[in-house]
């Protein structure tokens, strides 16, 4: 049954047998018994270039996944019983915000469930959410507000933290004590990329409370190094929160607070729908560290 699932997402058999750790003869061979079993139904279309289901085997996959889905879920959860919670993982941008709350509840986690472990791992600039909707991660550090229809937003990590624009000490906005969104329209603005749009409004909106636009820049940023070196050559300015520019502090930038912007705060995230007790139990030890509102 398994097999058949992944050479139904894969239509490969190459591909299949890799995942399976098998070889591909011996992947035709355990299909070839299935659709035997099956009254000689024929599961997949094949031809010396393309591999694709049959109507047959449509519905069958249909059927099927959630069945093995729900057998994986009761073999992992009498595994939990047992022995208690496993590995889960974790996937941050940076360890700016939140970080506090989330290693306490890592260390407390580890400490009150034999064998338990937290791995961290970074999600990449452009593709935040990527890792988790792929579920190479269990839970996402994200920024707020978040409002995805797969995703559903769990304990938060940070409530309060202070809006600001950093910028190089040259440059032209350096001297000024505080900032409003209003200022930011005669300057190049670095909005991150990889945002979804409710967070990207939030972030920055594009537009000042006059109306007048803002220009976003499309810097090519690949790590928070590259930011920092374009900062402090004054090529452009970054709204962000006081913890990011506390974290990765630069001699030759300065972060000045943004005033009409509230503050932000951030949260773990998982994918709706998924089971995983020992994702849930790291929840609950989150829970009862979380900050205060």
């Amino acid at each position: 049954m398994r097999l058949f699932l992944v050479l139904a997402e894969e239509l490969h058999f190459g591909r299949a047998a890799e995942r399976l750790g098998l070889t591909a003869s011996r992947v035709s061979q355990v299909l070839n018994t299935l659709e035997r079993k099956l009254g000689g139904q024929r599961l997949f279309n094949r031809t010396s270039r393309v591999v694709d289901l049959t109507a047959a085997g449509r519905v069958l996959q249909s059927e099927l996944a959630p069945a093995v889905a729900g057998l994986d879920l009761v073999l992992h959860t009498a595994r939990f019983r047992h022995t208690g919670p496993g590995v889960v993982r974790v996937g941050l941008l940076n360890a700016a915000s939140g970080v506090d709350v989330l290693s306490r509840a890592i260390e407390r986690f580890e400490a009150t469930y034999a064998g338990a472990s937290v791995q961290l791992s970074t999600t990449p600039f452009d593709d935040r959410l990527g890792p988790l909707r792929r579920r190479e991660i269990d839970l996402v550090v994200t920024r707020l507000p978040l409002d995805q229809p797969d995703i559903v937003v769990g304990p938060a990590l940070s409530v309060a933290d202070q809006r600001v624009v950093m910028v190089g000490r040259t440059h032209p906005l350096a001297d000024r004590t505080v900032l409003s969104v209003e200022d930011l329209a005669d300057h190049d603005v670095r909005r991150p990329y990889g945002l979804t749009p409710e967070l990207a409004e939030a972030t920055c909106p594009p537009r000042t409370p006059s109306g007048r636009p803002i220009h976003f820049v499309d810097a090519e940023v690949d790590d928070n190094a590259q930011l920092l070196y374009l900062l402090a050559r004054g090529r452009l300015v970054h709204p962000t929160v006081a913890p990011f520019a506390a974290h990765f502090h630069h001699p030759d930038v300065v972060a000045i607070p943004l005033a009409d912007l509230p503050p932000s705060s951030c949260a773990l995230a998982a994918l709706k729908g998924v089971d995983n007790p020992d994702r849930d139990s790291f929840i609950d030890v989150v829970e009862q560290m979380r900050p205060s509102t």
